[in-house]
């Protein structure tokens, strides 16, 4: 949600500049600097910036500043008449010889010299700058998006990649294991007698709690639903963030329900892999 734009314009010998900064939030948040002239039109301002920005912590400044031209200023002769003579009496009064210097100090009083106001542009007449404005912020954004959603599909890809190897080691994991339970259960039908049926119920059990299979099922489609989704058009952050935690939940369960030293640590390595996929989210619109 990071993005930029300025715009810089003139209208009636007058300079506008616009500029929106966004920064990464889960909400609409706004500060803004506007002139006196378009305070009435402050909340159409930011209903404006909420629909199109959607969210994010968004900072909007607008100025406008006056060209100084001739025509512009305005002198206040009686003013400035008044003020010089009091400082050329007094000037004699303490033999000051530098009279020449008065009629700069006069000019640098207060009310001596102003600036006619001409900031009566209308809120019509800015719009157009400001929607250009708000493009150039969302381009920027986009932009932005385009590199997020590398890092995004690459993180996705090492964690299937972890997945795949999790799939061959969890199938000879199985054969090992029973290879070693009807070892032990040899061992045992040997020297005691054995209730087949409630035998065949705990084998049974032991498999189940043990077996991994349905959670890698429902991460490859978490996985896939995650790349689809990344590729849609519409605003999807806040979707994928709830695919994400989905996808911490599998593989929480997969590496709570599994003793293999090796799938432990592909967990692990997929467990980094969604931190820094959660990181990226925080950035996503």
């Amino acid at each position: 949600m990071t993005g930029y734009g300025f715009k810089r314009a003139e209208i009636k010998n007058e300079i506008i500049e616009i500029e929106i900064k966004s920064l990464n939030s889960k909400y609409f948040d706004i500060q803004n600097q506007i002139p006196k002239e378009l305070n009435h039109k402050e909340i159409h301002i930011i209903n404006l910036l909420k629909k199109n920005l959607k969210r994010g912590k968004i900072n909007l400044s607008i100025t406008i500043n006056q060209l100084i031209k001739k025509d512009t200023i305005e002198i206040n002769k009686k003013i400035f008449k008044k003020k010089y003579n009091e400082l050329k009496s007094l000037s004699k009064s303490v033999k000051n010889s530098h009279e020449k210097d008065l009629f700069k100090i006069t000019t640098s009083l207060n009310n001596i010299i102003t600036y006619k106001s001409n900031n009566n542009i209308s809120y019509n007449k800015i719009l157009p700058f400001l929607n250009e404005t708000i493009n150039q912020c969302n381009k920027f954004r986009i932009k932005e998006g385009k590199d997020l959603a590398k890092d995004l599909k690459k993180n996705i890809e090492k964690i299937n990649s972890c997945l795949k190897s999790i799939i061959k080691t969890d199938k000879k994991t199985i054969y090992k294991k029973e290879k070693i339970l009807k070892n032990k259960l040899k061992n045992i039908s040997n020297n005691i007698e054995i209730d087949k049926n409630r035998l065949e119920q705990e084998i049974l059990y032991y498999v189940e709690k043990q077996d991994i299979n349905e959670e890698i099922q429902r991460l490859k489609s978490l996985l896939s639903h995650f790349l689809k989704t990344i590729k849609s058009k519409n605003h999807y952050g806040k979707k994928l963030i709830f695919i994400s935690q989905e996808l911490g939940r599998e593989i929480n369960t997969i590496g709570s329900k599994t003793n293999e030293l090796d799938i432990k640590n592909k967990v692990i390595e997929m467990k980094e892999k969604l931190e820094k996929i959660k990181e990226i989210l925080f950035n996503v619109l």
